[in-house]
């Protein structure tokens, strides 16, 4: 009678094991092995060629200023990775809408367009130095918003030179700017004009550019309004390259000659495609007694420009699923039919001793 027993218990225990270790299996997750990384090799260090010793990396360039062409300083620092002493020199390339006006001792480069060779100092076994350059815009029209490419490589006296690194120039943001002006009265045949501008964007800007436009018998006297030949004939420019920070207000006086009896006088800030907001122009008249009120009104089309093209957004790289290390339902189950195995086992077994 134990005997029958006992191999009832003992059939369904091994059922219960075979259920759980299945169970295991399932619920363990599965780790696939990674492939090792094949390395990248530098074009400059593959077999045969010894490694560079003259690196160089260049900083973030910000333009900024005349609002035309804009322009900024450049940081290129060359470092001596060698363990002796050597010229370390560095090549230069520019997008198309940069040019290069200064510093860094460069000059053209093997023939290759907006290309150029600098530096050459002697650098020490480890040592390094930084130079300092200008970049300019040098666009056609000016571009707002938009940022473009440039690279530097190390290079040393023999010519060898390292792969090269890629930096950023970033052109000025478009943002708002709001213009405020009034006359005086027409006194010996002069009269002064008021201007306040203040910066209403969210960050400081590096300079603008004041149009006035002005009829017969009208001319700027002060400060300096050049004749840049945007105008067509019927003005000047004001430029006013100066640092203006969010919420501050550039206040100053332009002198104007005139004589004729009353005029009108326009005044409005430049480019146009900069700013996005409507108070940017204001329309004066000049009598011979009293103050000529302000008008606002829309900014005319001195300068039209295409709107600058942004680079395209990159799109945000999609979530990883990870992978499933829960009990499934496949284990579940088994679990199930083991129990009702072991019960039914255990039911006919007391069936069994009852009847004997």
């Amino acid at each position: 009678m134990n005997r029958p027993l006992r191999s009832g218990i003992l059939g369904a225990a091994v059922l219960a094991l075979s259920a759980l270790a299945a169970l295991s299996a399932l619920a363990a997750p599965t780790v696939a092995g990674a492939a090792p990384a094949k390395p990248t090799v530098s074009p400059s260090t593959t077999a045969g060629s010894a490694a560079p010793t003259i690196l160089a990396r260049a900083d973030i360039a910000f333009l900024s200023g005349d609002p035309w062409h804009p322009s900024g300083p450049l940081e290129v620092k060359v470092v001596n990775h060698g363990e002796a002493a050597a010229k370390g020199f560095f090549v230069l390339r520019l997008p198309q809408n940069a040019d290069l006006t200064a510093g860094g001792g460069c000059r053209a480069g093997g023939g290759a367009t907006r290309t150029w060779v600098c530096g050459g100092a002697e650098l020490p076994a480890g040592g390094d130095r930084t130079y300092r350059l200008t970049v300019t815009s040098s666009a056609a029209q000016p571009v707002f918003g938009v940022a473009e490419w440039g690279s530097v490589a190390g290079q040393d006296a023999t010519g060898r030179a390292d792969r090269p690194t890629d930096f950023r120039i970033n052109w000025p943001d478009p943002t708002t700017l709001r213009l405020r002006a009034a006359a005086g009265p027409v006194v010996d045949g002069a009269a002064t004009i008021r201007v306040l501008v203040t910066n209403t964007g969210t960050f400081d800007i590096g300079g603008y550019s004041l149009n006035v436009a002005t009829p017969d018998g009208v001319r700027v006297t002060a400060p300096g309004c050049s004749d840049s030949g945007r105008m067509n004939g019927v003005g000047c420019e004001i430029l006013r390259e100066r640092r203006l920070a969010d919420g501050a207000t550039d206040s100053f006086d332009v002198r104007v000659a005139a004589t004729g009896g009353t005029k009108s006088v326009r005044l409005w800030l430049a480019p146009t495609n900069r700013y996005t907001n409507q108070d940017t122009s204001v329309t004066l008249r000049l009598t011979g007694g009293g103050s000529g009120g302000g008008e606002a009104t829309t900014a005319p089309p001195a300068d039209p420009t295409p709107p600058a093209t942004t680079a395209p957004a990159t799109p945000a790289p999609e979530a990883t699923e990870l992978p499933r290390t829960g009990t499934t339902t496949v284990a579940y189950g088994l679990i199930g039919v083991s129990l009702l195995t072991l019960g039914g086992g255990l039911l006919l077994l007391r069936r069994r001793l009852q009847r004997d």
